[in-house]
């Protein structure tokens, strides 16, 4: 019955499911951080000390009253490819009570804690789709979500970190005109903000790329909020969160969207640590814009807030606009026993008949309310390959409809 009422809300017949070739899915225990207590209390007392001292040089002014509003804590950079670059894994903590119990500002378990007493503190924005590949090549930029002054900094500690611990992390402190202090961690080594403690900064400035420098399991920023009295502030209002929204942009529980539509050579390899043998590794996705009539090729398509019951539609579409191939895909078509995933991937092998007519092509999604696209120009012979890769890049860019957020 959900089948043919989703169909009949795009207004075509029923679409046949159809089985991905290979995929996975990460959830909050796969990206998780802590800050052990021992290690939280050393950032809290020189916080202190610095906010003393810049006090005393008359640097930093007294509170308002006023809570400062929050804008967005992410910027991603021009060059990226695809439509959707983060999702969000676990928020704060609201139950004292450890371990195994946890309860988010939605009254719901989208958070965690640890034996050792640790109740997550921030909300985590991690990178997706190839969290690794897209570290490295710093395509996502922390910026400040409110003015403010720096109050800390740390920089030069390992970034490619793939579990908890005790590690230290590169993070900003940016102290706040209410009095409070956001925390920005596990930025990337070696790209933290040059700026220093007390110097200001403005709502949207660049503080560094993220990463996964300290006790992470995987690139992500970790934004934590501290009122004027140095308690844990959930920026998200909630039903069991009174507290004021901070966001001046209030962000969704669940936000499902198809992060990225693209095609591949061979079938994408995802990653779970960015380090293989002590040695930095990222994704190999074998991507590609151009495909040969008879040519195997993969198409991938990668979700944040994915739910079992809510439908995709992905199709293939010929260059005159008919629709090659066309299928209908749900959690439960990938075979994991989940409800619910906070990001996953899956691609299907495709295989174009040797008649396939060349020219652009795109690859569609449908996926709760919102469609995306993009293109790839399929070619005869290796040198039109070369000469048409540019035209394929240049299609998919005009044809990525979703807004990256």
């Amino acid at each position: 019955m959900r089948t043919v009422l989703f169909a009949l809300l795009l207004g075509t017949a029923p679409v046949a499911a159809r089985t991905p070739d290979g995929g996975g899915a990460l959830d909050a225990a796969d990206l998780a951080d802590a800050l052990p207590a021992p290690q939280r209390e050393a950032i809290v007392r020189q916080l202190q000390r610095n906010e003393a001292s810049l006090h005393q040089a008359g640097l930093l002014a007294a509170p308002t009253a006023a809570p400062t509003p929050l804008q967005w804590p992410l910027q991603v950079q021009p060059d990226y490819p695809y439509a959707g670059y983060f999702g969000v894994s676990n928020f704060v903590d609201h139950d004292a009570a450890f371990p195994g119990h946890v309860l988010d500002y939605a009254c719901g378990a989208r958070s965690y804690d640890t034996a050792g007493g640790y109740n997550h503190a921030g909300t985590d924005y991690f990178l997706w789709p190839a969290p690794w590949r897209t570290m490295d090549a710093q395509q996502v930029a922390v910026v400040a979500a409110a003015p403010g002054t720096i109050v800390g900094r740390s920089d030069g500690n390992f970034d490619r970190s793939c579990a908890m611990g005790g590690a230290d992390w590169n993070a900003v402190y940016v102290r706040h005109a209410d009095g409070g202090t956001a925390w920005y961690g596990h930025l990337k080594n070696g790209s933290v903000t040059p700026k220093g403690l007390g110097e200001s900064v403005a709502a949207g400035e660049f503080l560094g790329f993220v990463g996964s420098s300290g006790s992470s399991t995987a690139p992500h920023l970790h934004f934590e909020l501290h009122d004027a009295a140095g308690q844990v502030v959930d920026p998200r209002h909630g039903d069991c969160n009174a507290a004021p929204e901070r966001w001046a942009e209030p962000q969704a529980y669940e936000d499902p969207r198809i992060n990225s539509l693209s095609l591949h050579t061979e079938a994408p390899v995802m990653l779970a640590c960015g380090t293989v043998d002590g040695a930095p590794a990222q994704e190999d996705l074998h991507d590609t814009g151009v495909v040969a009539p008879g040519q195997a090729f993969y198409v991938m398509a990668s979700f944040r807030d994915q739910r079992r019951g809510e439908p995709s539609v992905l199709r293939l579409r010929r260059p005159d606009g008919g629709v090659h191939e066309e299928w209908r895909f749900d959690l439960t078509d990938g075979g994991l026993p989940g409800d619910f995933y906070a990001a996953t991937y899956w691609y299907w092998r495709q295989v174009l008949p040797g008649d396939a007519p060349l020219g652009v092509w795109r690859l569609e999604a449908q996926f709760q309310g919102q469609d995306y696209a993009t293109a790839f120009v399929v070619v005869s012979s290796a040198q039109q390959r070369r000469n048409r890769v540019e035209e394929a890049r240049a299609a998919a860019a005009r044809l990525a409809r979703a807004p990256r957020r």
